[in-house]
């Protein structure tokens, strides 16, 4: 007889065969990590001969609240599971999923002049200001394969840990009203890692229903490099991802 998917299987939920195929969907909280306040839009510097001698100028453009980039998203998908003994199982899901990212960003600039007599710096003159807010949101469709051991505990709890492999499908940014396809600056495969916690509740009809609690962290950038052709530094977002889902067990 084929293991059971916990030492004491509920009555009525795979009790005979170690293959498990469900349905699942989650929402989803997004925050971002490895991200400064600022992002650099422009800098530059400058050298200016004049009658008197020569100004060397440097200029500044950037966005503040970056860490305030977080969103709300969901996912939804197929589940598997391969019973691994009593205690242990192989699971993993198929997702679409969706990223929803919105911030207020205010947008500065700083200049600051230096004024040289020959080779002795005479004077210098700072300009500091704020251009105005914009709103930035970034959507993001991804193909989500997270896949992971999971520990089954006595009353139908369970422990999972594993790795996702999230592939970018399309990638929209839009600042107030100018949208851009962003996808070429996206990352085209995201990995990370997650855990999960949740407890299955036996059904009728050898069916389940799992509810579940699960935070991933991504661990590669968001952005790939082509984005420094409109950013001075190349930034390196990060992901992580805090979702609350259902899984309803077929089989």
């Amino acid at each position: 007889m084929a293991t059971t998917l916990r030492a004491e299987a509920p009555k009525g939920f795979d009790v005979v065969q170690p293959y498990h195929l469900g349905i699942t969907a989650s929402g989803t909280y997004i925050g971002i990590w490895h991200l400064n306040n600022d992002v650099y839009v422009k800098k530059e510097d400058n050298e200016t001969e004049t009658d008197d001698g020569l100004e060397k100028e440097h200029y500044e453009q950037y966005l503040s609240g970056g860490d305030d980039f977080k969103g709300i998203g969901f996912s939804f998908g197929i589940s598997g599971m391969r019973d691994m003994g009593e205690w242990f199982a192989l699971h993993a899901n198929l997702y679409i999923s969706l990223r929803h990212r919105f911030v207020n960003a205010k947008e500065h600039h700083w200049r600051e002049t230096e004024y040289y007599v020959g080779d002795s710096l005479d004077h210098t003159e700072n300009k500091k200001g704020s251009k105005g807010r914009y709103d930035i949101v970034l959507n993001y469709w991804s193909v989500d394969l997270p896949v992971g051991i999971r520990y089954k505990a006595p009353r139908g709890y369970f422990i999972e840990a594993g790795g996702l492999f999230a592939y970018i499908v399309s990638a929209n940014l839009k600042v107030d009203l100018i949208s851009l396809d962003f996808h070429s600056y996206a990352a085209g495969l995201e990995l990370g890692v997650y855990t999960t916690i949740g407890k299955t509740f036996p059904l009728p009809g050898n069916r389940a229903l799992e509810l579940f609690w699960n935070f991933t962290c991504g661990l590669t950038p968001l952005l790939n490099d082509r984005v420094a052709n409109y950013l001075y530094d190349q930034i390196r977002p990060r992901e992580w991802l805090a979702q609350a889902g259902a899984t309803l067990w077929l089989f």
